[in-house]
């Protein structure tokens, strides 16, 4: 009884949402109520949170009437003060969301040419911004071949033609902005390259601490879900091992350009948020109730941190 009054009530209450967004919205600005960049991102996160909100209805991500998923994302957005001001780090997790939400509508289509077009197209326009977003495309054709199966020879060169048409469009840019497409790739090839030797050790804390409690968690929700994968239906079970498929070239990302956290901490966001929701909105147990509240707490603690800046302190007493 004692767990349905405050795990279930915070999953399944209609109010949870409009809460914990009122709560978001106060945090985000509060550092500066007149910064336009911080307007700017609040604005763009309420976009992908709009969009976390269809995803769940129109896929039923959960299994259960729940605003979970938009309410972890927005949690987890808000401790990250670095996150808040309207940057290129959003891009990357921006493109991803849309890329998923159109793929996932291709389960079961017949002819999902248009649909598949235009998820690449998203993808092909994150690429730009953060060209290892490329990576992504082998675990992504797999998922199509093997989730979603919708990876046809016509799929797969409507995936080409909109990964390409952002980089077709760059090139008459590029030339009447007098920089040479062949310096311009240099660059840009440049990001697919890691750094060796492989250096950890520059690392802040906070980044450790930043990455690794959202990566923990989403770990603890992957093998809760593996294990009790059985209770969903067969097309929510493909879309959440899609989503798993596409934390390898993420893990990949993070193990090989840590000095790129920045970009890819959001993209983690993104990935960990569905797990976290079921797990929590779903998972049983005397203790879960107990549990929940630890996460709140840490995750509390981590934005506390974050936003008053108190890793120096910290580090000192460690």
């Amino acid at each position: 009884m004692h767990d349905r009054q405050f795990r279930h009530r915070v999953s399944q209450s209609f109010a949870s949402l409009p809460i914990v967004a009122t709560l978001t919205a106060l945090v985000w600005v509060f550092p500066d109520v007149g910064n336009l960049r911080l307007w700017a991102g609040l604005v763009a996160v309420a976009v992908m949170t709009a969009i976390v909100v269809e995803w769940n209805n129109q896929y039923q991500l959960l299994r259960i009437r729940s605003r979970m998923n938009s309410v972890t994302f927005l949690t987890l957005m808000a401790v990250y003060p670095a996150l808040h001001p309207l940057s290129w780090e959003l891009v990357g997790v921006a493109t991803l969301l849309v890329s998923y939400f159109l793929l996932f509508r291709t389960y079961g289509v017949y002819r999902p040419q248009g649909i598949v077009f235009h998820a690449f197209l998203s993808l092909g326009l994150g690429s730009l911004v953060y060209p290892p977003l490329l990576f992504f495309l082998p675990t992504l054709w797999a998922s199509m071949h093997v989730q979603l199966r919708v990876l046809s020879g016509r799929n797969f060169v409507a995936s080409l033609l909109g990964l390409l048409l952002p980089y077709w469009l760059a090139v008459p840019i590029l030339a009447l902005a007098g920089q040479g497409l062949a310096h311009q790739w240099w660059r840009w090839s440049s990001c697919f390259s890691p750094t060796w030797p492989l250096d950890f050790s520059n690392l802040p804390l906070s980044v450790w601490m930043g990455v690794g409690m959202p990566a923990l968690i989403a770990l603890i929700a992957i093998t809760h879900f593996v294990r009790t994968s059985y209770n969903d239906k067969i097309r929510t079970r493909q879309y959440y091992y899609f989503l798993f498929v596409q934390c390898l070239p993420l893990v990949f990302l993070f193990v090989l350009r840590p000095q790129d956290h920045a970009m890819l901490l959001p993209i983690l966001l993104l990935h960990a948020t569905p797990f976290t929701a079921h797990y929590f909105a779903l998972a049983r147990g005397r203790w879960m109730n107990v549990w929940f509240m630890v996460w709140i707490v840490l995750f509390l603690a981590l934005g506390v941190a974050n936003h008053f800046r108190l890793w120096g302190l910290v580090g000192e007493i460690l």
